[in-house]
């Protein structure tokens, strides 16, 4: 099952790219909180070094955090990952998948200048990241702190035809309360923070573990 796309009867996007965007209702309620855990193990916890260059990056066992607005998190992060998993069921006229995955999660804060290097998430289906608080933008750097994920088609710039955005990247305001899904293999970097305050994020990576389409007819 593909997840390409129909456009009319001649023409078909082919290799689709989800990338799922989530807004949680509850979400400026339990962020007050996310903020404060995050930076209370901040002050207390030395940061791991991975993509991020300067900043902050929690070990990756935010999912194993005792707190209330964890336990939120991990409600959304199974919201997304199920939501995506469905997709290809709906393209086979069923509302039923079974599913079963695995995750770790680790926490971000980033301040002026702060930024991460281009990077995939190997060995992982999903990546996810989740904004906690972003900082106050500056009118001047429209791109600070975006994420950027780009076009996977090595060859797509050499020849992009006019009109479409062959090889070009996307990128993505960070917004407090916004939780993204995408590939695990989509190469994705984050522009320098230069805004004041911190931009505080969750990142995620997903492993299914067990997945099938139940048909519509089955019992």
């Amino acid at each position: 099952m593909t997840l390409d796309v129909a456009l009319d009867r001649e023409t078909a996007l082919v290799f689709a790219t989800p990338v799922l965007t989530y807004r949680p209702e509850d979400a400026a309620a339990v962020n007050a909180g996310l903020r404060r855990r995050i930076l209370e193990t901040e002050r207390r916890e030395p940061g791991v070094q991975r993509s991020n260059a300067g900043g902050w990056q929690s070990r990756p066992d935010l999912l194993s955090w005792d707190f209330p607005e964890i336990a939120r998190y991990r409600g959304w992060l199974e919201h997304v990952v199920r939501a995506v998993q469905m997709l290809p069921a709906r393209r086979a006229g069923s509302e039923r998948i079974r599913l079963r995955f695995t995750a770790q999660a680790w926490a971000n804060v980033s301040r002026a200048g702060h930024y991460n290097e281009v990077h995939t998430h190997p060995g992982n289906h999903w990546a996810v990241v989740y904004y906690v608080a972003t900082g106050a933008s500056d009118p001047a750097r429209p791109l600070a702190g975006r994420i950027e994920l780009r076009d996977p088609r090595p060859a797509a710039a050499f020849a992009a035809a006019p009109g479409f955005s062959f090889g070009a990247a996307m990128t993505i305001a960070p917004e407090a309360g916004l939780m993204l899904l995408f590939p695990a293999w989509l190469e994705h970097a984050v522009h320098p923070f230069a805004d004041t305050g911190e931009r505080i994020s969750i990142a995620a990576n997903v492993t299914v573990t067990d997945y099938a389409v139940i048909p519509p007819d089955a019992a």
